[in-house]
């Protein structure tokens, strides 16, 4: 003689295990997976019904496919398509031409003569030779020592405009 309960899985494995077999196929899982991936899902919501923790209102065929979709996710996951590393091609790898070779820079001082010769002696005399403003401002005959700091920064300037052009004119071509 059947029980409410019998009839019940039986009418929850008839309508569920379908529904539960579809989704893992789409996963990538197979029947068996299927299979055991439901009593699974069916035992957790028989406990949870047992302990009175399952949701109100929502339906014994969605609560048991939802479950069943998470235990395939964590299944799918361990077992999902590893490839052991000794069964790897060692030819595997980024092809030489992948990437663009990098952008070869100019030399600073190929900037520092763009700005022009006397820049150059400037920035040579206060960068290399270690003078200080008021020997530079004596050596290039400026009038005052702002005058030489101001014509040191607007040299610099020069040199960083002509680097700005440069790596946008590569950046472009």
């Amino acid at each position: 003689m059947r029980t409410h309960e019998d009839q019940w899985l039986e009418d929850i494995y008839r309508n569920t295990l379908p529904r539960v077999a579809g989704v893992i196929h789409r996963m990538g899982g197979h029947l068996e997976m299927a299979k055991d991936i439901f009593q699974d899902a069916v035992i957790i919501y028989l406990e949870k019904q047992q302990q009175n923790k399952l949701p109100a209102g929502v339906p014994a065929e969605a609560y048991i496919t939802g479950i069943a979709r998470i235990l395939a996710i964590r299944k799918l996951k361990q077992s999902g398509p590893h490839i052991p590393l000794d069964n790897m091609d060692s030819d595997i790898g980024v092809p030489a031409d992948y990437y663009a070779p990098p952008p070869v820079a100019k030399p600073v001082l190929e900037y520092v003569k763009a700005a022009g010769k006397r820049c150059l002696q400037l920035l040579h005399a206060f960068y290399y030779d270690h003078l200080s403003i008021q020997e530079i401002a004596a050596d290039f005959n400026f009038k005052t020592q702002h005058s030489a700091s101001v014509q040191k920064y607007k040299c610099l300037e020069k040199v960083r405009e002509q680097i700005k052009q440069s790596d946008y004119a590569e950046t472009v071509s």
